[in-house]
């Protein structure tokens, strides 16, 4: 069954987006250790990531999910039997963070960045064009989802220092001027590299505005270009 024909459903569970797919609706090894009825087409992030790489199978005759559940039940089976229960011993005042995606090998991280679900990877440590235009180290494995999605769909790439080093001939680039709002202060803004050079927080307009300071970080060693695929 192709993953369109699947309704996933939302990321409304608790147990959203923690690298395991916690409806049970789906089979493979990738699925949650405790199922609940609440769960299903709530954790549509983790299913779908899981079904796409083939660690999951789709199990279920209808993609309808179940009835909500009674005010009674609290979303959770009675008699402390629920899977907030088990797992806390029933104390559901805080809930747990949610753990880093992990596919493979690499931590995607959460959700918790200030720009997520827009359809662009605003996490550093990738490249390609499935980038968002502004970055910044401080959305470091804080926008999971689309990361992850622009990942699977080879949108980004986890960006190698040395492999980028190895694509970058400096005498080849043109390195524009030095109109952009910080220049000459021995950090390069330029969205177009990456690096010990670079710096915190970039934007794609100010791509080639920050020449002088690019161009001499770049004979040192200090930064190689960003998208080198």
């Amino acid at each position: 069954m192709l993953a369109q024909e699947i309704d996933f459903g939302d990321d409304s569970s608790q147990w959203a987006n923690d690298g395991e797919c916690d409806d049970k609706r789906f089979t493979g090894p990738s699925m949650a250790t405790i199922l609940l009825d609440s769960d299903i087409a709530h954790d549509a992030s983790d299913c779908r990531a899981g079904y796409e790489s083939g660690k999951l199978q789709f199990a279920a005759t209808s993609t309808q999910p179940p009835a909500a559940p009674t005010a009674s039940s609290g979303g959770f089976s009675a008699g402390g039997g629920g899977k907030n229960d088990r797992v806390r011993g029933g104390d559901m005042s805080s809930p747990p963070k949610p753990a880093d995606v992990v596919f493979d090998g690499i931590r995607f991280g959460d959700d918790s960045g200030s720009v997520t679900n827009d359809g662009e990877c605003d996490d550093r440590r990738f490249a390609g064009p499935g980038m968002a235009g502004t970055l910044s180290w401080e959305n470091l494995a804080r926008d999971a989802s689309d990361c992850l999605s622009q990942y699977q769909s080879g949108g980004v790439y986890l960006w190698d220092e040395a492999s980028a080093r190895q694509a970058t001939s400096c005498q080849a680039i043109d390195f524009g001027d030095d109109t952009g709002d910080y220049p000459n202060d021995s950090e390069c803004d330029d969205y177009r590299f990456e690096g010990r050079g670079v710096a915190m927080n970039l934007f794609l307009p100010a791509a080639g505005s920050d020449a002088s300071d690019c161009a001499r970080l770049c004979d040192y060693g200090m930064l190689s270009l960003r998208d080198y695929r």
